[in-house]
């Protein structure tokens, strides 16, 4: 096979790819729903751009987004703040210049 012939089998294979992608997803009702089932499926963001017709860097951030949403938020640290900073010791009160007073 030459590089003319692999080329046009090349794109042929680009555009069933992608009318498959568009049947899968069509269906889905939002936008990062499509994306997501996408990047599930192994397409990487610029592809999932050229398949939804969005612009370039779009389902990239989408998919960031998504990421960030789904990691667990660390709780606030605050019993650990009144450990180490809220009780004083007797003998840490002693050695204050407010004790002296």
């Amino acid at each position: 096979m030459d590089e003319k012939q692999f080329a046009v089998l090349s794109d042929k294979l680009d555009k069933m790819m992608r009318l498959l992608a568009v049947g899968a997803v069509r269906g889905l009702p939002q936008e990062k729903d499509k994306i997501k089932e996408l990047d599930a499926a192994g397409f990487e963001p610029p592809q999932i751009d050229r398949v939804l017709g969005k612009t370039r860097g779009y389902s990239r951030v989408v998919l960031e987004r998504m990421k960030r949403e789904n990691e667990p938020k660390a709780p606030a640290s605050s019993t650990t703040e009144q450990t180490t900073t809220g009780s004083a010791t007797p003998e840490s009160k002693a050695q204050t210049p407010e004790a002296d007073a």
